[in-house]
Order: structure tokens, then sequence, then C-alpha cells
């Protein structure tokens, strides 16, 4: 008797020894806490994955659903994690009537900037300045380059490397608030700046 119940415990383990995760779908949110979704399909049976945490596996090329805790992610996928390149960023600063001078709030907002690179192992910036319609386009042009050399500035002030920052104008050809000509508008007033 004890043999006829022993034969089907050991059939059942070496089946679940054969049933290997072949692979594993885990929906993560975003840093806001939105979640994008997935489609798994083993060409029998589909899921979709819509929300956090949802996960499906395959196993024995079967897709079935499974069931994971935060904290198996974080040490299943810990790897991946790690080679995560560091998403890029945007920052905008903007700059006194007329002039190269930083607002008293951007400036104070600079260190944003800084820490962000700083946190970067391989970096690359795009600072693009502009300016409001009241000026003439060349003067314009001009203003708004010096507003870029500013920060670029700034930033080898504080050791970035040079090669890895590039500068340009746009004068008042691409506004942030469209406006009439020879308007001022401070939003305009501006340098965009990414870091990837």
């Amino acid at each position: 008797m004890m043999r006829r119940q022993l034969l089907p415990l050991l059939l059942l383990m070496s089946l679940g020894a054969c049933m290997q995760r072949q692979a594993l779908f885990v929906v993560l949110p975003n840093a806001d806490g939105s979640v994008g979704a997935i489609t798994v399909d083993d060409g029998k049976n589909t899921a979709t994955l819509d929300r956090p945490l949802a996960a499906s596996e395959v196993r024995n090329g079967q897709q079935v659903d499974a069931k994971v805790e935060q904290s198996e992610v974080s040490q299943l996928f810990a790897s991946a994690f790690a080679a995560r390149p560091t998403l890029p960023r945007h920052f905008r600063f903007f700059f006194e009537l007329g002039s190269d001078r930083l607002t008293a709030e951007s400036a104070a907002r600079y260190c944003t900037l800084s820490d962000d690179l700083k946190h970067r192992s391989v970096y690359e910036v795009e600072i693009v300045g502009h300016t409001d319609t009241l000026g003439k386009e060349a003067y314009d042009q001009t203003l708004s380059l010096r507003r870029a050399q500013t920060i670029r500035d700034a930033l080898l002030n504080d050791g970035f490397d040079a090669r890895a920052i590039s500068i340009a104008g746009q004068g008042y050809r691409v506004p942030l608030v469209r406006t009439p000509p020879h308007t001022a508008e401070p939003q305009n007033r501006r340098v965009e700046i990414t870091t990837r």
C-alpha cells in the first residue's frame, strides 16, 4: 500500500522538475505609478498584463498565470535593473530681459542639472538658447547663443567635460509661448537642456 502512494508522489515530483519556467513576464509600474500593457501569447492561450506586478510565465511551452511579489521582482531582475541606462532628462531655465543672466529662480535650480550629470557614468548635454521677439533677428540669435554659453560655462566650471556638451542658439524662431513680433515674453527667454 505504501508503494502505491509513493509512486504518484514521485511521479508528481518528476513532472514538477520537468516543468521548469522557460520565461517570466512581469509588468512593472513607471516611476509615476502608471503602467503599460503586454500580451503574452503561446499560440494557444493569450494573456494581457495591464496592471502593476501582473505576471505570466511560460512552462513547457504553455503560457500560465503567475504571481510575483515586489521582493521577488527585485531579486529576479536585479541584473537587468543594474544594466538599465539612465533615462534622458529635460531642464528649462529662464533668463532676465535682454540678458544672459539666469533669473533668481532658475539660478537656484541649476544644481538639479549638475546633480543629474554627476549621477551619470557617461553623459551628453545638449543646450539650446532662445529669446522672446523684442529684438532684431541678428541680436536675438546672438543673445540666444550667449544664454546657451552661460549654462555651458557653468558646467565647465563645475568640472564637466566640454567634449560632451553641445550648444546652439535659436533666437526667437522656436517660442515656448507664441507672441506677435516685438513682444516681451519671459517664458521665451530660456534655455532648453537635454541630458542623456
